[in-house]
């Protein structure tokens, strides 16, 4: 354990407690919800038998692609328990029967609000752990989604009287304790936040200023630098990840930093590695999606998502 974990784990292996953990990306906060899921198991213990039927615990991921990397992980992990993880997103339908066969759900905002509207759903009330990844989208547009998987869940426990514990997952949030209080997390026990200081690699922040007022010269400006920046890192051995504000304008940046590698005359140092074991896997998935764009930036060493 890193010393995050270390200082989560009375509260996450050993009480029922709400939890709300907020730290850098990288901190190790899905090895957290590993230790609440082991918390729920070592409570369905029966003369030293586990019993699997009564264990039902939910992971929303606010991704598609993030929910099947956990189901890869956690299934991974938790293979000498036997217990089965799956996916349960919209591209991803299961029986009532694989349902109940089920120990771990790993599903999306949406598809958990739907499911959560039949309050009287038996499974439903059969989930002991809802864990929620990236709780601070509650101030994103998918927030109020996250809310009111919250407050169903919050009204069941009140209504029912059984315990679901709820642990929630962040990266840094100014108003950290609103999110706590709203969690109904005891900000005494419940509440864990860590600064950039626990990142297990440190962190370099450089701003770098483009003066220019015309809009088009601005983002022109501002693919020069980033592809600059890019070409460097990939020079030194690196690989690079560009952020950018929205989800529209991902492939566009790609788009357009393939053009000035292509004007440049150095698509060669953005061509993969034909050797690396991962690369015909990867062919393989774009192949197979519907996105023309996405096929034709990958051909170009490029990737958006």
């Amino acid at each position: 354990l890193n010393q995050l974990q270390s200082a989560v784990l009375p509260i996450a292996l050993y009480s029922q407690e709400n939890m709300l953990v907020c730290a850098p990306t990288g901190a190790g906060k899905t090895n957290v919800a590993l230790l609440a899921i082991m918390q729920q198991v070592a409570t369905a213990f029966e003369n030293g038998v586990l019993q699997r039927d009564k264990l039902k615990m939910v992971y929303v991921a606010p991704m598609k692609a993030l929910a099947q990397e956990i189901v890869g992980k956690f299934s991974k992990a938790l293979a000498p328990l036997a217990l089965v993880v799956r996916e349960y997103t919209g591209d991803m339908q299961l029986t009532k029967r694989e349902i109940m066969a089920t120990q771990i759900l790993v599903t999306t905002p949406e598809k958990w609000d739907v499911v959560t509207r039949k309050g009287a759903d038996t499974l439903v009330q059969s989930v002991g752990l809802l864990i929620i990844d990236e709780v601070h989208l509650l101030n994103d547009e998918r927030g109020p989604v996250i809310e009111a998987v919250v407050a169903r869940t919050l009204r069941l426990v009140e209504s029912s009287q059984q315990m679901t514990r709820i642990v929630g997952l962040s990266a840094t949030l100014p108003n950290y304790l609103d999110v706590a209080l709203f969690l109904r997390v005891n900000p005494q026990s419940g509440l864990f936040h860590f600064s950039s200081a626990y990142r297990p690699v440190p962190l370099k922040q450089t701003f770098i200023g483009i003066t220019a007022k015309n809009v088009a010269e601005r983002n022109a400006r501002m693919i020069e630098v980033t592809y600059e920046k890019a070409l460097a890192a990939l020079r030194n051995g690196k690989q690079v990840m560009v952020f950018v504000h929205a989800r529209n304008e991902t492939q566009r940046t790609a788009r357009a930093l393939a053009d000035e590698a292509t004007k440049r005359g150095e698509t060669e140092m953005f061509a993969p590695q034909q050797e690396h074991p991962r690369l015909g896997l990867a062919k393989k998935d774009v192949d197979k999606s519907r996105n023309h764009e996405l096929r034709t930036l990958f051909a170009a060493a490029f990737a958006s998502t």
